[in-house]
């Protein structure tokens, strides 16, 4: 049924985990989100519920008093609070990164033939794969001991390790980044449940091969590195607002994961990343996240911003108490309106233009009678979440009268998306004879308003 609302929830269901807001928090948004969380770390650091994890005795050692708060958004603008240039271990939250680095060498498919897609129903390190005898999905250990079978396999394991921390160290913009290697003695010596899990899915023939014992301890020893590696807050908020930013980093402005890789690992986040409080985190926050056993917890709010908060002391399901309260805080906060099914139902201007996705959607397929009737009742100059205008649009897929159309009711050619081409850039592409006349016509265009 072709109409605007199928339209509307069409192109939402395909691109609101990449973007369905403005491109980065205005300077008023920006002031917002800080004077929540000033309110909310003054009103949380006396919270004293918790327990600091034991079941690796080195992370017993951190200080229940800790709690640091970092945002950073899309643009590189950062600020931070607390305790957030304090290191800790990164832990579970080493998963997405992983994942994604899986998926920078080998396709979804590959990947996926190793690892589902479902949350598991149960805790992270239980004894349990799929219908198919694969790990339930990558942000639970089976899964990330999967994933780390798949990562740079043809190099030495030093070489393998030095991968994962070059690909962290880029994803987050950091100068350095540590790695504590007595917390990784500590989760060897710990690690009969890990080993475990690695050789109950070798008599399951989860993995690409039949690996030998050796290899077995080479994939276990690169997870048990990943998750020692030593970042802070302010490193894990760049984190996240790279993933916020569809992969492309805030600082640098290259594109660090794929697009698709984003949204997958943003969806395994969503529905996989809270360990068994996933699902209740879905309902209360709306936001895909990641939480670690070392009290992190990455927060993504796709398009806007990365959150990372860090205070040690858990929950009887291992996520950091003081976290999740901010986060459910955050979800209900008007002013910033975060939570991804909240802003998709807001009807005010400032998040969804109705118009506007319907006229992008019509440009994409060359409805001229359409696009007449509803041009003038939205901002044709209007980006989307990669900042391409419908004239963006229309020129790369070589609708000819679409682009006479916006043309004539003000569209402008030079603004650019965000690798820096405008709409012209795309007449390029196109093959002839399509390229010709839709040379002719910005040519006409541009003596136009030289005249």
């Amino acid at each position: 049924m072709d109409n605007t609302f199928t339209i509307l929830m069409s192109y939402l269901y395909h691109h609101y985990i990449k973007k369905i807001t403005a491109m980065c928090m205005d300077e008023n948004e920006f002031q917002l989100m800080k004077n929540f969380c000033v309110d909310t770390y003054n009103e949380l650091k006396n919270n004293n519920e918790g327990e600091v994890a034991n079941y690796i005795p080195q992370l017993s050692n951190q200080d229940p008093s800790c709690f640091g708060i970092s945002v950073c958004d899309i643009s590189g603008a950062q600020f931070s609070l607390g305790n957030a240039n304090n290191p800790f271990c990164i832990q579970s939250c080493c998963k997405p990164f992983l994942y994604c680095l899986a998926r920078k060498e080998h396709n979804m498919k590959k990947v996926h033939s190793h690892v589902g897609f479902e949350p598991s129903g149960r805790s992270f390190n239980a004894f349990t794969l799929n219908r198919l005898n694969l790990p339930h999905n990558p942000m639970i250990n089976a899964g990330a001991i999967m994933i780390s079978s798949l990562i740079h396999t043809n190099r030495e394991p030093s070489k393998r390790f030095d991968a994962v921390l070059q690909y962290l160290h880029t994803f987050g913009n950091a100068e350095h980044i540590g790695y504590d290697n007595s917390v990784y003695l500590s989760e060897q010596h710990h690690a009969d449940r890990n080993i475990s899990l690695a050789y109950y899915m070798r008599e399951n023939k989860a993995f690409s091969n039949s690996p030998s014992p050796s290899d077995i301890q080479n994939h276990l020893n690169l997870y048990f590195q990943a998750c020692s590696v030593s970042i802070n807050a302010n490193i894990g908020a760049r984190f996240a607002a790279t993933l916020a930013n569809s992969g492309v980093s805030p600082f640098t402005k290259t594109e660090i994961v794929d697009q698709e890789t984003v949204k997958d690992c943003l969806s395994l986040m969503y529905s996989c990343g809270m360990y068994d409080f996933s699902g209740e985190f879905a309902f209360e926050v709306g936001l895909p996240a990641k939480s670690g056993v070392a009290g992190c917890i990455l927060l993504v709010v796709p398009g806007k911003f990365g959150m990372c908060v860090w205070s040690p002391p858990l929950d009887q399901l291992g996520n950091s108490v003081r976290g999740v309260e901010l986060c459910r805080r955050l979800a209900n906060y008007g002013p910033c309106n975060v939570h991804l099914f909240r802003r998709i139902s807001d009807k005010s201007e400032s998040n969804i233009d109705f118009m506007f996705y319907q006229l992008m959607s019509e440009c994409n397929k060359g409805n001229v009678d359409k696009i007449r009737s509803i041009i003038q009742k939205t901002n044709i100059n209007r980006s989307d979440y990669d900042g391409r205008t419908p004239l963006h649009i229309a020129v790369a897929d070589g609708h000819i009268d679409v682009c006479s159309l916006l043309l004539q009711h003000g569209a402008k050619t030079n603004l650019h998306d965000r690798w820096g081409k405008n709409a012209l850039h795309g007449i390029s592409m196109l093959e002839d004879p399509i390229k010709k006349k839709m040379e002719i016509l910005f040519s006409v265009q541009k003596s136009r308003l030289v005249d």
